[in-house]
């Protein structure tokens, strides 16, 4: 098929559908909640769809282009789709299709738009039923196509999955998601620069393993650390046993007395020291064996 061939098909299709929606608008009564949301199309193309093409399209039809983003758009198509899948389910007409999908949407807009309670909701979806079960009501709430019988299985499902979640729904909307700016850091190496004009060609490349082990020059070898002379110095001087005597001669008893006591105290200082520590130890350890003690006695 030729590309103005199938462009023409395309053409008379959608001026199909068109006429369609017009005329089924028309011949609605008034009051309807039939073809207010979704048209007799739409919702004829929505009911050959699986419910993963169900939920892109209805996305694109509802604009809910955010809904990956966006948890209050999410959650708003997950109500539609989860209403048309159930509707589709219970083998409704186009017609009760269309006006129930109305009938969610006025009910979630009260919440959205109107802050409107429980309570009130309630009595608007009780408005939306007067008129079912009569031939010919005289007041009706747009719903009257549907008979008592889906009437009840309607309530039912409105009331498990919205009613009972209504808090829910109210928090959602009058929350705003936090937006989380997640960022990447990305990392490129350039090619340095070529010496010549142009960089050489990329056949020429090799794998760095290949390069390190083959090509790149060995790596220097480690200096010797010099080895450090000791700093030249008088050297120690020995003295004889004659010399000895003779510096012993020039001290008296008392000044030997002096240095003597002076090298004794300061190695009874450090020895002592070094008991005391011991001891104030050991006597922690006892006082906390007693305290242990009077504790189990206790």
């Amino acid at each position: 098929m030729s590309r103005k061939s199938r462009a023409s098909k395309d053409s008379r299709k959608s001026h199909s559908s068109l006429n369609e929606d017009e005329e089924a608008i028309a011949n609605e009564k008034e009051g309807s909640l039939a073809w207010k949301v979704l048209h007799i199309s739409q919702v004829r193309t929505l009911l050959e769809l699986n419910v993963d093409q169900v939920h892109l399209k209805m996305a694109d039809l509802l604009n809910l282009k955010d809904h990956a983003v966006n948890l209050q758009d999410a959650a708003v198509l997950d109500y539609y789709v989860a209403g048309l899948w159930w509707a589709k389910e219970q083998s409704f007409t186009l017609q009760q299709i269309s006006g129930f999908i109305t009938a969610l949407s006025i009910l979630l807009e009260n919440i959205r738009e109107k802050q409107m309670s429980l309570v009130d909701n309630l009595k608007e979806l009780k408005k939306m039923l007067v008129g079912i079960g009569h031939e010919n009501p005289e007041v009706t709430g747009g719903l009257d196509f549907f008979n008592t019988d889906q009437a009840k299985l309607l309530t039912d499902y409105i009331t498990k999955s919205l009613f009972q979640h209504y808090k829910l729904y109210q928090y959602m909307f009058s929350l705003e998601q936090d937006e989380m700016v997640i960022g990447t850091e990305l990392s490129v190496e350039v090619a340095p620069p070529a010496d010549i004009p142009f960089p050489p060609p990329l056949d020429e490349g090799m794998q760095e393993a290949v390069y390190l082990e083959h090509v790149a020059p060995p790596p220097p070898p480690p200096e010797k650390e010099e080895e450090k002379e000791a700093p030249s110095g008088e050297d120690e001087k020995v003295f004889t046993e004659e010399e000895v005597e003779d510096i012993l001669e020039g001290v008296t008893t008392d000044e030997l007395k002096e240095v003597i006591s002076s090298v004794v105290n300061e190695m009874l200082g450090s020895l002592s020291a070094d008991v005391g520590a011991k001891l104030k130890e050991r006597e922690a350890q006892y006082l906390a064996k007693i305290s242990k003690m009077q504790k189990i006695a206790e």
